[in-house]
């Protein structure tokens, strides 16, 4: 039965080295979708800027744009944690709340 254990021990192993690196890949597409995400609010914050600068901007684009800066800045957290893996925490984040 030794040689039969150890068949199962390696099979095992095998097993959970795919779960990992299938949660890696999944990661991975999650950090894909996020900074997608993120370049298409950069491009509405963009629009909002140049019709400011036209005058052309709602009255309120000053506060559309603090929540984009907003939201941009949780989904880089998002990402960071992504990269971090698992079991480690993230501290401050390295993303700027600053707004524009």
């Amino acid at each position: 039965m030794g040689f039969l254990d150890k068949v199962k021990d390696v099979a095992d192993k095998s097993l959970d080295k795919a779960k990992q690196a299938t949660a890696a890949g999944k990661e991975k597409i999650e950090d894909v979708r996020l900074q997608k995400k993120i370049d298409g609010i950069n491009q509405e914050i963009g629009k909002l800027v140049v019709a400011q600068r036209r005058g052309e901007a709602p009255s309120d684009a000053d506060a559309q744009i603090d929540a984009k800066v907003a939201e941009i800045a949780a989904l880089e957290r998002q990402i960071a944690e992504n990269s971090a893996g698992p079991g480690t925490a993230t501290e401050g984040g390295g993303a700027s709340d600053t707004g524009a």
